[in-house]
């Protein structure tokens, strides 16, 4: 219910907004490629929101605080940190691209870790998203193997800055 406020709301006001434009004489309508944009923003929040809260669902009870502060501490204690799983084929694409470069790096396998199901709840509301790879370089989150707020490490490398960042963060 909550995933479904979360969509419904932004879209009712979006709605709303749409009213009050078509009252302004200079109201142009968004073109149909910007409506279609605007619904994929909104699907993919909504199936963002419900996988989170799966995630958070399947981790059963635990101690949200002491999870985070592993999480920080892991972070804080790594010059490049890795959340994967042991079988994700892109995990396993990320860690071919850092161990070619020979990075020192720290990997919790989250389908191993015994706090992994409530590592991975946790990162949904950290970094807003649950799946990995999840990558940390100089306490900065970078994205996973292609995606993320810098692209991800096999983006970060085809532009050629990812070996910038290592080298700053002294993991090469």
């Amino acid at each position: 219910m909550v995933a479904i406020t979360r969509c419904f709301i932004p879209c009712l006001g979006m709605l709303v907004a749409l009213a009050l434009l078509q009252l302004s004489e200079s109201f142009v309508p968004p073109t149909p490629a910007l409506q279609r944009a605007t619904i994929r923003c909104h699907l993919f929040q909504f199936f963002n929101d419900g996988k989170k809260a799966l995630v958070k669902s399947l981790a059963g009870d635990y101690d949200a605080k002491a999870i985070r502060k592993r999480i920080e501490n892991l972070i804080d204690g790594n010059p490049v940190l890795m959340m994967s799983f042991t079988t994700c084929p892109y995990c396993i694409k990320a860690k071919a691209c850092l161990d070619a470069k020979q990075t020192k790096y720290k990997v919790i396998e989250l389908d191993i870790d015994a706090q992994g199901k409530a590592i991975r709840a946790e990162l949904g509301e950290i970094i807003g998203r649950t799946s990995v790879p999840a990558i940390w370089i100089n306490k900065e989150f970078v994205g996973g193997c292609n995606d993320g707020p810098m692209g991800g490490v096999l983006k970060l490398d085809e532009r050629g800055e990812l070996d910038r960042l290592l080298k700053a963060a002294r993991a090469i």
